[in-house]
């Protein structure tokens, strides 16, 4: 750990990034726990800080759906237009698109992912984010040949409301009750967070060291994609008991048919998968507004690392600290396959919108100014 404590402290410094959570799995078992920096000036980071985990919310929802699924309470194949009531496809829209489809980015949906809301905004609801929301993202559906991989928020929100409607029961209870209870996890949440809960959590930052304007982060209603919040010994802990479903069918929330159905590198459900020298390999990274956030694991090993950031110039050292953990472990992998690297893109294409669309939004206020 003295090597990743060294990166860490470099990479902090030479990035602007105000705090880091860190977490190392060995064995099947969270290993090592670090805290670096600080959650906003004058307060440090502790193990117990939460960090939105963005896109790292997906391989947790696919975990979600997967421990609901055994429960009976839905087919992860089954048609989503037969689970949907309070908003539908198209009537020219691809039939036959499935709730694994949607989470497996499989399902030719829109909108890789959102800008997010800023404390004092207005909340909508998923119906109406589906229909499209001015400033925020387009109109979400199938626009792409369904079966093909693209990268897709969209599809995971069309995948929670079709849940929703179905069950009568929200997201963030779903995932209480199928995963972070059955694990003993406390703090983790996909619940949004307002200004009284600031002391809970990390604060996001700029690149340029500044506090993310509107309050310090930004809320994301569209909960299945985006909203976790997390430590990284808690998510550590989840990606833990996966591989242990995987490998000895010895984990918590999943059986060993559903882990190995969810982690198919040909159509994996949540997570990034690849087939490697060592089997395979699970990884993610997110990007939301003020945080940045990655992970690797090698289930047949029984390793892994996770690393959340409160800065938007984060990705530099996540990844950097991976291959640090990669090289003491004596980690073998060829090189990401196709769906994770997509994911990658994916995120950097919501990076890339997300500037773009402020940068709309400004010269719209401008020219409206100028109207007047």
């Amino acid at each position: 750990m003295e090597e990743v404590d060294r990166v860490v402290g470099e990479l902090m410094g030479e990035h602007a990034v105000p705090g880091v959570s860190l977490a190392i799995i060995d064995d099947f078992e969270v290993v090592h726990v670090r805290s670096y920096g600080e959650a906003e000036p004058g307060r440090p980071v502790t193990d117990g800080t939460l960090f939105q985990a963005a896109s790292l919310s997906k391989p947790i929802a696919g975990l979600v759906v997967g421990a609901a699924a055994e429960e009976g309470m839905f087919d992860l194949d089954a048609q989503a237009s037969s689970m949907l009531t309070s908003w539908s496809f198209r009537p020219d829209d691809p039939q036959g698109i499935t709730l694994r489809m949607l989470f497996a980015h499989r399902a030719g949906v829109n909108v890789p992912g959102f800008p997010g809301y800023t404390l004092d905004e207005d909340l909508p609801e998923l119906d109406r984010i589906l229909l499209g929301v001015r400033d925020k993202n387009e109109p979400i559906g199938p626009v792409y040949e369904p079966g093909d991989y693209e990268y897709s928020g969209g599809g995971f929100l069309i995948g929670q409301l079709a849940i929703e409607d179905a069950t009568g029961l929200m997201w963030e209870d779903i995932a209480e009750n199928g995963v972070f209870d059955p694990l003993g996890l406390e703090l983790s949440t996909y619940s949004l967070f307002t200004a009284e809960d600031r002391q809970l959590l990390a604060v996001g930052y700029r690149a340029d060291g500044s506090e993310v304007a509107g309050g310090g982060w930004h809320q994301y209603p569209e909960t299945a994609p985006a909203s976790l919040w997390t430590t990284a010994e808690e998510y550590a802990a989840m990606v833990a008991d996966v591989m242990r479903s995987y490998e000895h069918n010895a984990g918590v929330v999943l059986d060993q048919a559903m882990a190995q159905s969810l982690l198919d590198p040909d159509f994996a459900v949540g997570f990034g998968v690849s087939t490697e020298e060592e089997g395979i390999a699970l990884g993610h990274a997110g990007a939301n507004e003020g945080y940045r956030s990655q992970f690797m694991a090698i289930p047949a090993l029984g390793q892994g690392v996770v690393v959340l950031t409160n800065s938007d110039s984060g990705l530099e050292l996540t990844d950097e600290v991976i291959k640090v953990v990669a090289g003491q472990f004596g980690w073998a992998w060829t090189g990401w396959s196709t769906p994770l690297w997509a994911v990658v893109v994916g995120i950097v294409t919501l990076v890339i919108a997300a500037f773009y669309l402020r940068r709309l939004w400004r010269l719209a206020v401008s020219r409206d100014r100028e109207a007047r």
